[in-house]
């Protein structure tokens, strides 16, 4: 996923503040099938301390779906739907959203 990004010039999104999450969450809402969407956000070295997969620093802000993080079945991607974030099995095939600077 981050590799299709790359070569896009971009990387995973990850989200600096809450206005970002509720544009990407909404953004995913009115896209066909409604999520779940991959972003660059995981805990993969240390359960529960998330952090941006592009350039390791600590995740700014998480906006969590109802009981979630959950960490079911060893979950350590972070997806978003457009009612917040929701941790999921990197290893699944899925959607994803690439972020560009500009």
């Amino acid at each position: 996923m981050n590799g299709r990004c790359k070569q896009l010039g971009g990387y995973l999104v990850h989200f600096d503040d809450s206005h970002e999450q509720i544009y990407v969450g909404s953004l995913s809402f009115y896209v066909e099938g409604r999520g779940p969407f991959f972003t660059g956000i995981t805990d993969e070295e240390s359960e529960g301390r998330f952090y941006s997969y592009n350039d390791k620093k600590p995740a700014k802000y998480l906006k969590w779906r109802w009981f979630q993080p959950d960490n079911w079945w060893n979950e350590d991607c972070v997806t978003i739907w457009a009612s917040g974030l929701n941790d999921l099995r990197c290893g699944k095939r899925g959607r994803y959203i690439c972020e560009v600077p500009v």
